[in-house]
């Protein structure tokens, strides 16, 4: 029986991580539990000499974390331990008295969870969390609901300004006049995720109506993910057909792509260098990393050429980064982390050890459940590819099944229409039109 816990959050933090800290702490409450927190997770832990990274939560208001705003209230951690210092932290463990971990994280997290019980047989539970969304055995994970509202409600907003450039205009054409687009809007918009597009297909929560049904040719109209193996030209043929049919394009792409070709990262085939971190996962979002949003509309801007668009294709590239997981939360998230973080402390007084504590879906009902640690350490899962229509983004299915966690349609902006309708033109002006060189 565990008497005094310790807990940690490890890599991004999510809108809703400290959400799971304040169900661990009520938990441990409830249960009697002395509850520790370690500063810069396992970090904290190995330097647990210096005062001040080993804490007592152990009378805290849980809500206290829940309205402390964005970030990890017990800050972060990306390290990559080695055999020696997993020892050392469990020797810290041993002084602390401590008989029982419970690490929030995604799949390198509970990595490193399983790497220190190796080293020691105190009860260790994984409380999953990512904006990434590709952990296996459970149906999604606190924090992606979270990000995906931001995602979604950005999208929405940015291509109702944007799309205000878009100009139709006459050109001369075999010695008579054209109509064609003098300036079409294209937006590249990039969202978090190296090995599954989760956020990326979520980002077409974006074209719902009120019920949750895909308006057809709302934005975003181009969704490019890892699952679907990048082929320059096929994207290119797509915007294409975008602007010839919309005279805009909303292009959504997660922060890696896979080109069909080489098998390689795009990255790697068309970056100039390629930065990795401890845990060998191709950085992005630093200074001198690959960005596909920028590669993309650099192609776009350079390679495209779309007969009705005599003028200029005006494009815009966006890349959140760390603004998606900290602007915005989903009530539905908040409460699921929340119950995730009591989960983890009621599976270790039940008596349970090196599990990840998962969500289940069960119809309109979500309960949590545990699967072995080792199912989520060092794994990932794409999106299923029912779910996915090519690189026009997700099906039905995937709205219908996963919306609820940003809290449903409603919970996104829905604008007017604004269709106008037309004043006749007089002849005088038909037979007479302004001309714009191309």
């Amino acid at each position: 029986m565990v008497s005094r816990i310790i807990v940690g959050e490890s890599g991004g933090p999510t809108p809703v991580i400290d959400w799971e800290v304040a169900g661990i702490i009520d938990a441990a409450q409830k249960a009697g539990l002395e509850v520790y927190g370690m500063i810069n997770g396992l970090e904290g832990l190995l330097n647990a000499n210096i005062a001040g990274n080993i804490v007592d939560l152990s009378d805290m208001d849980p809500m206290e974390f829940v309205f402390n705003g964005p970030g990890a209230g017990l800050k972060t951690t990306r390290i990559k331990p080695t055999d020696e210092q997993y020892g050392k932290m469990a020797a810290n463990l041993r002084e602390l008295g401590v008989d029982g971990v419970v690490y929030i994280g995604g799949n390198d997290s509970a990595d490193q969870l399983l790497g220190l019980t190796r080293e020691t047989d105190v009860a260790a539970i994984h409380a999953i969390k990512t904006v990434d969304n590709d952990l296996p055995a459970t149906h999604h994970c606190p924090g992606w609901g979270s990000a995906s509202l931001y995602n979604a409600t950005a999208l929405k907003n940015v291509h109702n300004d944007f799309s205000s450039y878009r100009v139709k205009a006459n050109f001369p054409a075999d010695g008579g006049v054209r109509q064609g687009w003098a300036i079409a809007p294209v937006i590249v918009y990039q969202v978090m995720g190296r090995k599954a597009g989760w956020l990326a297909q979520a980002a077409a929560f974006a074209r719902v109506d009120p019920k949750g049904d895909m308006v057809p040719d709302a934005p975003p109209q181009v969704i490019m993910c890892k699952e679907n193996l990048f082929e320059k030209q096929a994207f290119l043929d797509l915007v294409d057909c975008c602007l010839s049919e919309l005279g805009e394009a909303v292009i959504v792409v997660q922060e890696d792509l896979t080109e069909k070709e080489t098998g390689k990262s795009i990255a790697e085939v068309y970056g100039t260098e390629v930065i990795r971190d401890a845990h060998g996962n191709i950085q992005h979002g630093r200074a001198t990393s690959f960005s596909p949003a920028v590669f993309l509309s650099q192609i776009v801007a350079s390679e495209l050429k779309v007969e009705s668009v005599p003028g200029t294709v005006k494009d815009c590239t966006l890349n959140p980064q760390h603004i998606q997981r900290s602007c915005m939360m989903s009530d539905v998230d908040a409460s699921e982390a929340y119950r995730v973080g009591c989960a983890s402390v009621e599976a270790m007084v039940a008596g349970e050890t090196k599990k990840s504590v998962v969500l289940q879906r069960d119809g309109a009902i979500t309960r949590t459940g545990l699967t072995d640690l080792s199912n989520i350490a060092g794994k990932e899962r794409q999106v299923p590819a029912h779910y996915i229509n090519g690189m026009e983004g997700p099906t039905q299915e995937f709205v219908d099944e996963f919306i609820y966690t940003i809290g449903g349609p409603v919970a996104l902006p829905q604008y007017s229409k604004m269709k106008f309708r037309p004043v006749a033109v007089p002849e005088a002006i038909e037979k007479d039109p302004y001309v714009t060189e191309p």
